[in-house]
């Protein structure tokens, strides 16, 4: 009885089947690899973060430390706030958790991009985008570990779902859009300051719905203050989450306004690479963010970006747009407009590529399935079905592709880039690579192993024993947490046994040494191990 209903589901409603299969698919994945991913160079201090604004809610609203640590004040806390509170009742280890959680966060927001999606078109091309962005290197690598950077775009597509939801409907939202608008707006507040973005793309919208109407000014005014009125509820709602998450947002009336006054001029000025120029953040040219977005996003989501832009003048494709609805395609339109138009004319600090974009990513996406969907469209009405289905052939070979990369770089999926930059190995010391110093969990375990083969076969001098000394380009943690105990991570560099580093800025020439591990994907070199203990200890020099 049960297998024929969900039978008669499947055949009654394949696109909905199909997407509860790849997120089942996707969900299973996520928790066989999770543990694959190195801790980022960010989470020690994130954790660190969450833990004081633990004690800070524990005391009674008496320790303020989360109010005085490092720069972190200035970001919402409300994903670190969840993983300390959570985690400290856990038997899991604490990044691993930070690691679990964040993939499944980052699934909700896939939900929302297939919701999105959905609302735009159909349950079938709400799960193509779905797969689509799965098969993004610069969004499936960091799903596990660039925590903020993932939640917050998890909160924006959700964001811009409920504002398309609640376009059509303006003057008169229904509550529990605006209610739901209020929710993502706030996770998203209480994550990062940029989520302000979301206020103008609001405005924007409401601007042109009333105007959309097609009435007198005096019509036109009545319904912008109708529209804002009802759409209080959400602000509300979001100033709420807000306060929790990001308490000293509110412990002074204008913190928020310090919070987006600092970030407007980032006081960091790290260096970072753009086809092959190294440069210093305060200093990157208008165009870093779309040349990145240019070698970073998947070919089939450029060709879909492509096509939605140009099916405005195509009569056909343009009445598969018209009849998505012009003012829940407007919300998706801004979200990536607005942010990318920002950072074009004002020249944000950037770095490390797109990854302060990151939730940019979601709504490409979701406008890349249009613009494909309206290709099929015009090619099916033009040439008829088999055409259609040929072309769907076509975008089923490409994502593949975009997949099979995926896999074969796993887990560090983060470095893929596309054929304009010459593929992963033609990015290597032209644009950031392991930035986040993904590599330095399988350097850290593979060295225990080859120190332990070299205990197990004799091979060693027992002049030179353990403890050994190692240096790491990167935050100590991220090396630590995953040597055996014959190994002590130090601080001076020069006096190292082995030396771990990255593929990243140059750091990996940094100290000289025998490289005797090299992780490698795709003709490219990721991270190096390099074993100096002929210079600090005087062993022989190994081949």
């Amino acid at each position: 009885m049960l297998f024929s209903r969900i039978l008669a589901f499947v055949r009654t409603k394949p696109g909905r089947s199909a997407s509860i299969a790849v997120f089942a698919i996707l969900t299973i994945v996520a928790l066989v690899t999770y543990r694959s991913y190195g801790i980022s160079n960010d989470e020690e201090v994130q954790q660190t973060y969450g833990e004081l604004l633990l004690r800070f809610y524990a005391s009674g609203f008496t320790d303020d430390n989360a109010f005085h640590y490092r720069n972190l004040y200035l970001y919402g806390g409300l994903f670190d706030l969840v993983a300390a509170g959570i985690g400290q009742h856990l038997a899991m280890p604490t990044y691993e958790w930070r690691h679990l959680l964040s993939a499944i966060v980052g699934l909700i927001g896939m939900w929302g991009t297939w919701r999105l999606t959905r609302l735009l078109s159909s349950d079938a091309w709400g799960c193509f985008a779905v797969v689509l962005l799965a098969a993004t290197g610069s969004w499936w690598g960091p799903l596990f570990n660039e925590t903020k950077d993932i939640s917050f775009a998890a909160a924006m597509i959700w964001v811009t779902y409920y504002s398309a939801r609640i376009a059509p409907q303006l003057p008169n939202p229904r509550l529990r859009h605006v209610i739901g608008l209020g929710a993502a707006l706030g996770c998203a507040l209480g994550l990062r300051i940029v989520a302000v973005y979301a206020g103008l793309e609001l405005a924007v919208l409401v601007i042109v719905a009333a105007i959309a109407a097609n009435e007198g000014p005096l019509a036109i005014l009545k319904r912008l203050g109708l529209s804002v009125l009802r759409l209080l509820p959400a602000g509300g709602v979001a100033l709420a989450i807000m306060a929790v998450a990001w308490p000293w947002s509110v412990f002074a009336p204008l913190n928020v306004l310090v919070a987006i006054d600092t970030f407007s001029r980032f006081p960091i000025n790290m260096l970072t690479r753009l086809d092959g120029v190294v440069m210093k953040a305060a200093n990157v040219p208008r165009w870093y963010l779309p040349i990145y977005l240019l070698v970073r996003l998947p070919e089939l989501t450029q060709v879909g970006i492509v096509i939605g832009a140009a099916a405005g003048a195509i009569r056909s494709a343009r009445r598969s747009v018209e009849g998505l609805h012009a003012l829940r395609l407007l919300p998706v339109i801004l979200a990536v407009a607005v942010p990318l138009g920002h950072a074009i004319l004002t020249k944000p600090v950037l770095y490390n590529g797109i990854r302060h974009y990151m939730f940019l990513l979601p709504p490409i996406t979701v406008l890349a399935t249009v613009g494909l969907r309206a290709a099929y469209l015009l090619i099916t009405d033009r040439a008829g079905k088999r055409a259609g289905y040929a072309f769907a052939g076509v975008c089923g070979a490409a994502w593949l592709y975009h997949a099979i990369v995926l896999v074969i770089l796993h887990p560090y999926e983060t470095v893929a880039y596309n054929a304009f930059a010459g593929g992963v190995s033609g990015a290597v010391d032209k644009y950031e690579f392991d930035y986040h110093g993904n590599s330095i969990r399988e350097a850290a375990i593979r060295l225990s192993q080859v120190v332990a083969e070299e205990e197990e076969n004799g091979h060693r001098d027992p002049r030179f024993g353990p403890p050994y000394r190692v240096a790491v380009c990167a935050e100590l943690l991220q090396a630590d947490e995953y040597l055996s105990s014959t190994f002590r991570v130090t601080t001076n560099w020069l006096n190292a046994d082995f030396f771990i580093s990255p593929i990243q800025d140059g750091c990996e020439n940094v100290l000289v040494g025998n490289p005797i591990i090299k992780i490698e994907r795709m003709g490219a070199t990721i991270g190096v191990v390099k074993d100096r203990r002929y210079l600090t200890r005087g062993a022989v020099q190994t081949p």
